[in-house]
């Protein structure tokens, strides 16, 4: 018999996990609080250790109107150009993979999940019920509570309902406390054919290229810039000290930006940046906000994914791929001939398998690539073990969840 698959939350952590768990047959149903009418955010790194995973279930990736990227390249705040740390083929090739990095807009990866869970694998399809708020969560019964009183109960319980989860206080028993990171973040899109009509944007672009990912940093603040939308759009993220604008709302796409605080807030910057943030379209402000990992990914019937277990801050662009991470190693524990009984042998696994990677990355993630030595001290308080990833596009890009769930799963047998 299947198993009844309850999940909280229809992001991209909720429906991946929703997609891997119905390939394998289960019976899944995935709560949401929104009605998918006015999806939000921008620009989003695929690296490979999510594409392959996106692959797997199927994905078109060219169906997310992506921009192959081919480098990573660092430039001072003026616009020269310093070093290119990452040229992706030469990576690729010393791993001994073939996976895409893709950039693409948020929106387009969310719709083409969607449309995965839509349809049918084996005859069957994950239920999606919207506007529809959790309230609660039982993790020893099963049981899913929304504000309206209606209950889901499930065999297995998935909370995927991002930083803000009402599913990790029934793991760590508490409301766990959002951190301030000091930061805060404006992001902002603008079409390439405008950036393109503007003499000085236009040489700015020209020196980029098309293709690639670019940071243009000071001492405490920077630009990073990137394409979208086959190269139609480009994607910008200024990461800078919180200050006159520190009433950000903590993790929110919503809040809109100020033009005039950008533009303080890069005052420094070469005369091509400050061009380009004038013609800022879609102009959002974010607050840099973490909080805590809860110690153990999983209780009762629970298992966290996503920003619910491991809220993971942009430096790294990682989020969204340790999200598909964890929806990947759970396709892989709950084979179609999965059991009740199974169920917590397998949860435990599943904490195995995930909880000192995402935490890692996690922690990784925090701070820019400079100042991650800082971040094992912190580390180590969650994983004894850690080991500080000395080069964080090996160490993510070379991940294969599915596959290293699979093993454990073996192994877990065969001692049985």
């Amino acid at each position: 018999m299947p198993l009844k698959v309850v999940v909280v939350g229809a992001g991209l952590a909720g429906l991946g996990a929703a997609i891997a768990l119905n390939r394998q047959g289960h019976d899944v149903e995935i709560l949401e609080q929104s009605g998918f009418l006015n999806e939000v955010g921008a620009a989003i790194h695929m690296a490979p250790n999510a594409t392959r995973i996106l692959k797997d279930w199927g994905c078109n990736l060219e169906g997310l109107q992506p921009v192959h990227c081919d480098s990573l390249q660092i430039w001072d705040q003026q616009g020269n150009h310093i070093r290119t740390p990452i040229v992706t083929k030469d990576v690729q090739e010393t791993l001994g993979i073939h996976d895409e990095w893709l950039l693409t807009h948020r929106v387009d990866l969310h719709n083409a999940l969607r449309n995965l869970a839509a349809k049918e694998v084996n005859g069957t399809k994950p239920t999606i019920h919207l506007r529809s708020r959790v309230a609660s969560v039982d993790p020893e019964a099963g049981e899913v509570t929304l504000e309206n009183g209606t209950k889901y109960t499930g065999d297995l319980v998935i909370g995927a309902d991002g930083i803000h989860s009402r599913c990790v206080r029934s793991v760590t028993g508490d409301s766990q406390q959002k951190e301030s990171t000091g930061q805060n973040c404006f992001r902002f899109l603008i079409p390439t054919s405008k950036m393109r009509s503007n003499p000085l944007t236009a040489s700015l672009l020209d020196k980029m290229g098309s293709g690639g990912v670019h940071v243009f940093a000071s001492g405490d603040r920077r630009l990073v810039i990137y394409p979208c939308r086959h190269g139609e759009l480009l994607n910008c993220a200024g990461i800078h000290p919180s200050g006159s604008d520190s009433g950000a709302k903590d993790s929110s796409w919503l809040d809109s930006g100020n033009l005039d605080q950008l533009l303080e807030a890069y005052k420094d910057f070469g005369p091509e940046l400050q061009e380009m943030c004038k013609l800022a379209e879609d102009l959002k402000l974010w607050s840099l906000a973490s909080r805590a990992p809860p110690q153990t990914f999983v209780h009762g019937k629970l298992a966290l994914v996503g920003d619910a277990a491991h809220p993971t801050l942009p430096h790294q662009g990682q989020g969204g791929a340790q999200s598909f991470e964890d929806g990947a190693a759970l396709g892989a524990l709950f084979p179609p001939e999965t059991t009740q009984e199974d169920i917590p042998e397998r949860l435990q696994l599943y904490n195995q398998v995930r909880y000192g990677r995402a935490v890692t990355v996690m922690m990784m993630s925090k701070v820019d690539d400079d100042r991650r030595a800082q971040m094992l001290d912190e580390l180590r308080t969650y994983v004894p073990d850690a080991q500080f990833p000395k080069d964080m596009f090996s160490f993510t890009w070379s991940s294969f969840p599915g596959r290293d769930a699979e093993r454990l799963l073996r192994n877990a047998q065969v001692s049985a």
